[in-house]
């Protein structure tokens, strides 16, 4: 999975934005607004088009004004992540028929989980396999603004500045795309948690993530914890991302 790793660190540099705390109010206010240029439904549109011309202002609001839409149900299993990630347990470095199997699936998750920085990240390693450079490039740029709005919400250094993240699986893809290793998840507030590190980042030795979200539609069952035999990215999909 080096080629993965990689992808993730040739992209991280190139996006930089300045730290913005998601404004609730605000977002949701400029999203349902149809005359704003943040409007939800054309937003969106032009990000599931692929639209590379979106800013980070643009994915600002896109990523944090998901919540509010109706396909918005975090807690939810998504069985075309596990087809996606069951072909990587079966081949580290998946082959043009596999890779267009992931893209099949790719697109699938994305309907439950637009902005996965796993997804997209698997998606833009699968086009590359197939030599398909539009949309290779259409889905790192989509995983290098996604990472980049995430850093941007917070330092993640600290309690009281999280990064704020939509999906419990998003925590751990921030981390493998500084090729960081998850050791233990500890909830600190209701809405933060905090990842330590197998290795330390520098003087780093975890960080911190605002969860919160996650549960504004939780539903009255939640799904049963299932935990997959393998790693992707040094990342246990299932066990790392229940609760």
């Amino acid at each position: 999975m080096k080629r993965l790793l990689l992808l993730f660190t040739v992209l991280l540099p190139l996006v930089i934005s300045a730290q913005r705390v998601p404004d609730n109010k605000d977002i949701q206010y400029r999203i349902s607004d149809t005359s704003s240029p943040y409007f939800y439904p054309v937003l969106f549109e032009r990000y599931m088009n692929g639209d590379t011309t979106l800013t980070l202002d643009d994915y600002y609001y896109l990523y944090y004004g998901y919540p509010y839409q109706d396909a918005y149900k975090p807690l939810e299993p998504i069985t075309a992540e596990d087809r996606v990630l069951d072909i990587f347990a079966r081949q580290s470095q998946p082959n043009i028929i596999e890779s267009e199997e992931i893209i099949k699936y790719g697109k699938e998750v994305m309907k439950a989980d637009p902005f996965s920085p796993r997804n997209l990240n698997f998606m833009t390693y699968a086009y590359g396999v197939l030599s398909d450079t539009l949309n290779g490039r259409i889905n790192a740029d989509r995983l290098a603004k996604v990472l980049a709005t995430i850093e941007s919400s917070g330092t993640g250094l600290k309690e009281d500045s999280p990064w704020h993240v939509l999906q419990f699986s998003h925590s751990v893809d921030v981390l493998a795309a500084r090729n960081l290793d998850p050791l233990k998840r500890r909830v600190v507030t209701r809405t933060v948690e905090y990842i330590s590190l197998m290795k330390p980042d520098g003087k780093v030795k975890g960080y911190y993530f605002d969860f919160g979200r996650v549960y504004w539609k939780r539903p009255e069952t939640l799904p049963e914890k299932r935990v997959k035999g393998f790693e992707i990215n040094g990342i246990k999909p299932k066990s790392m991302r229940n609760k």
